[in-house]
């Protein structure tokens, strides 16, 4: 990855700290940057201190909501007070330390308010990120999620707290002119799975080619994948949203077309993908919100945008939107 110019990596789980290299992994990269998404129960002040002296990480910790909350999305006791144990850790050793929240119809009230952003200023967490609960998995609970309205309320308050809070706040759903998008659509980045496959999107688990396959170079599995390529292209002409919530039947006939592998340990994914419900995502046409600081407006343009990748595309009939009003007549 690293001699295609790849110099920034996101490290998800499970939950990374439990892995006994992970630091010993960041210190052999230095000429790379990390970003550990991680529940924070793992970080002491050791831990903590090797970050700040390797300086090339940043661990972005899960908050899901009050203590009640957060044990019932997590399925056990006490994991908010360890969580910001965690977070306190990190702020001690003057990490840049961010706290994300999958953002669901329980904390949807108690997080994206201007009360829990102070907060996070006053403890000195460096940036933020609501990001949008996804149903994917055999334990998926859709009535967690949230309607379109919800949406477009988090995207004012997301516009709204970047203007005015000395704190920055992350997306992965729209650009500068508030118009939706799908990292994944673009080809910005690509996720591999602890087995070495190559997704187009985490929660895309479903993969052709391997890292662990030596007779091609990276760059040439990537560029190279028909499944990639092709996932692409559907998600282009489909929707300016999530493919995976919006049309789960289109993506479905993808992986069976390609007869890509299941990357899952459980090996279920492609019945959950046949058992999913269109439902809406971040494209609500007509309600584009753009961004109100033009540092934003300018970081989005040049480094968070389509790139062009819609152009020429109808998405009225194609996507959840428009489908949900056509079945709802």
């Amino acid at each position: 990855a690293k001699q295609m110019g790849n110099v920034f990596f996101g490290i998800v789980g499970g939950e990374p700290f439990m892995h006994p290299q992970l630091l010993d992994m960041l210190a052999a990269h230095r000429d790379c940057y990390f970003q550990v998404f991680t529940n924070g129960h793992f970080i002491t002040d050791e831990v903590a201190r090797e970050m700040r002296r390797l300086g090339n990480v940043t661990p972005l910790i899960s908050v899901e909501g009050t203590e009640i909350v957060s044990d019932e999305r997590r399925g056990r006791g006490g994991v908010l007070s360890k969580t910001m144990q965690g977070v306190e850790a990190c702020l001690r050793n003057n990490l840049l330390t961010g706290v994300c929240t999958s953002v669901c119809k329980t904390n949807i009230d108690d997080l994206v308010t201007e009360k829990w952003v102070d907060r996070l200023i006053e403890m000195g967490v460096f940036y933020t990120w609501f990001h949008i609960y996804r149903p994917m998995g055999p334990d998926a609970c859709p009535d967690l999620c949230l309607t379109p309205e919800q949406q477009l309320r988090i995207r004012k308050f997301v516009v709204e707290m970047r203007a005015k809070k000395p704190i920055a706040i992350i997306d992965a759903y729209y650009d500068g002119e508030g118009q939706a998008l799908c990292p994944a659509a673009t080809g910005i980045s690509h996720h591999i799975n602890p087995w070495g496959g190559i997704e187009p999107c985490p929660i895309v688990q479903f993969a052709k080619e391997s890292i662990h396959d030596e007779s091609r170079t990276l760059g040439e599995k990537i560029m190279g994948s028909e499944f990639l390529r092709d996932f692409r292209s559907l998600a282009q002409k489909t929707t300016r949203g999530c493919i995976v919530l919006e049309r789960p039947d289109l993506l479905e006939n993808l992986v069976v077309l390609h007869e890509a592998k299941d990357t899952t340990a459980r090996q279920t994914a492609l019945s959950e993908l046949h058992a999913m419900a269109t439902r809406t995502s971040q494209y609500n046409p007509g309600h584009a919100i753009p961004e109100k600081s033009w540092v934003y407006r300018l970081l989005k343009r040049y480094l968070f945008a389509d790139f062009g990748v819609y152009d020429g595309h109808d998405h009225s009939q194609s996507a959840a939107p428009g489908r949900v009003l056509e079945h709802s007549h």
